[in-house]
């Protein structure tokens, strides 16, 4: 069940937002937090702009999008830059997200 995105990535977010809490009880306190997917938004409940029960609802709300979304589309890695991928696509497909610098 691990597999299903629908389960796991709030299975993560809720890690994380744990995670953030062990080490504030430890004594450290963040000046800064970041994420990606998931992450931004256990970043949010941890720097608190979003409660954890808002922050839940988001993450299992799109997290159920995604599984809605599986199999429709495809996704790949390409050693790039977003003008040059751009260049190399057919009219039907672009790109979504750059992930690097460069």
């Amino acid at each position: 069940w691990l597999g299903r995105v629908d389960v796991v990535q709030p299975v993560l977010w809720a890690v994380m937002v744990s995670l953030a809490e062990v080490w504030r009880a430890a004594g450290v306190e963040p000046d800064a937090v970041v994420g990606h997917s998931q992450g931004e938004i256990a970043a949010a409940v941890v720097a608190g702009r979003l409660s954890v029960e808002d922050a839940a609802r988001v993450v299992a709300l799109r997290s159920g999008a995604l599984r809605e979304l599986a199999g429709r589309g495809a996704m790949a890695s390409v050693a790039l830059d977003a003008a040059e991928a751009e260049g190399a696509l057919p009219a039907s497909v672009t790109v979504a997200a750059v992930n690097a610098p460069g």
